[in-house]
């Protein structure tokens, strides 16, 4: 299913489609709290052991699944600001290292965040949707003018993060934008 024919994320913009592993559960209230999936995303946020699996089920989804992204030119990582480190890394740029060593892809740090925001502070996805308004910007590393990127992140809750990150890719100079992600999370305010 595209972007546009989600009922959820319809009003997302800059890139195509999500891919993922399956889905997350962030709320313990919800059912599949303890399934394997949920438990090492949860993990991967404070030990980066925990991306080497997630990784490893990335580039399988896409190898058996999501052969439709092989072929594009490069995977960049959802990037964090330098203040939000707390843990010495970014999930998204471990896993994109490793997809990019299991899949021969190339890896770019595209984007870079330009204020540190949490997206837990906001309640609502509509209050996401503007507090990452103006949060990413281009890193002017390289040319983007008609390349194909993947973007990837460890988890998508509203799309707002992604989108943004996204648009910006496209204002850039991209082609085309594709998110992959290890959790769709099911919990979505």
């Amino acid at each position: 299913m595209t972007t546009a024919e989600c009922k959820w994320h319809s009003d997302d913009y800059g890139f195509d489609r999500i891919y993922a592993v399956g889905k997350y559960m962030s709320s313990k209230s919800g059912e599949g709290w303890d399934d394997l999936l949920s438990k090492h995303i949860r993990g991967l946020k404070k030990y980066p052991n925990y991306a080497e699996p997630l990784g490893k089920a990335v580039s399988l989804c896409v190898q058996n699944l999501f052969s439709e992204l092989n072929g594009w030119d490069f995977l960049t990582p959802v990037p964090k600001h330098p203040n939000e480190m707390t843990n010495g890394y970014n999930q998204a740029e471990t896993l994109a290292s490793i997809v990019s060593n299991s899949l021969g892809w190339p890896t770019a740090s595209a984007l870079v965040k330009v204020r540190p925001e949490k997206m837990k502070s906001f309640a609502s996805r509509s209050s996401r949707k503007a507090g990452v308004k103006g949060l990413y910007a281009f890193s002017n590393s390289l040319s983007l003018t008609g390349k194909r990127v993947i973007l990837i992140d460890d988890v998508t809750t509203s799309g707002s993060t992604v989108s943004e990150c996204a648009k910006v890719l496209m204002d850039s100079g991209a082609k085309a934008v594709n998110v992959i992600v290890a959790g769709r999370d099911v919990f979505v305010n």
